[in-house]
């Protein structure tokens, strides 16, 4: 459980901090705010194409991770968790401490705009869920697996605007 959500706040904080520090240098540091976007906009280079803003994308994932009651939940059934956390779009990730022939309940959202695609598999065992980030809701389903490994993916048109979160339990 704790390797997936090290890995991704780690990766969080990392583009954070890149992201700060590229906003940080400018070649007029005293210029306003209000002034940098008219500059941007008046140069003649080519423009670059800009990734999804890291800031918007934790946000649409702890929208989702709130849907799941996910902070109240790592606490309370931490006997019966299997793994949580947020899946960057496309992006899966993958537990190996599972065994076949495991009950597992599956629980997913999604915040945002647009739709998600969460599939989840392992060995030949496989289920996708399409989740719409405009209903603030969750959807569950129960998952067996049938090897030695648990995937779960996230997919979607629309990757910058929506953020996931997901929670994987032993089934009561």
């Amino acid at each position: 459980m704790y390797r997936f959500t090290r890995r991704t706040g780690i990766a969080l904080t990392a583009v954070a901090l890149i992201a700060g520090t590229a906003s940080a240098c400018s070649d007029s540091p005293s210029a306003p705010k209000a002034s940098q976007p008219e500059k941007a906009a008046s140069s003649t280079a080519a423009p670059e194409a800009q990734p999804s803003s890291p800031s918007g994308t934790k946000q649409l994932d702890k929208e989702a991770a709130d849907l799941l009651n996910m902070a109240e939940r790592l606490e309370s059934d931490k006997e019966r968790l299997v793994s949580a956390g947020s899946l960057a779009v496309p992006g899966q990730n993958l537990d190996e401490t599972v065994e076949s022939g495991t009950a597992l309940r599956v629980e997913v959202a999604c915040a945002g705009k647009g739709s998600v695609t969460f599939t989840v598999s392992s060995g030949t065992a496989r289920k996708a869920e399409r989740v719409d980030c405009t209903q603030p809701m969750t959807n569950r389903f129960d998952f067996t697996t049938a090897g030695s490994s648990l995937a779960i993916r996230a997919d979607s048109p629309e990757e910058d605007r929506v953020g996931t979160a997901y929670i994987v339990s032993h089934v009561a």
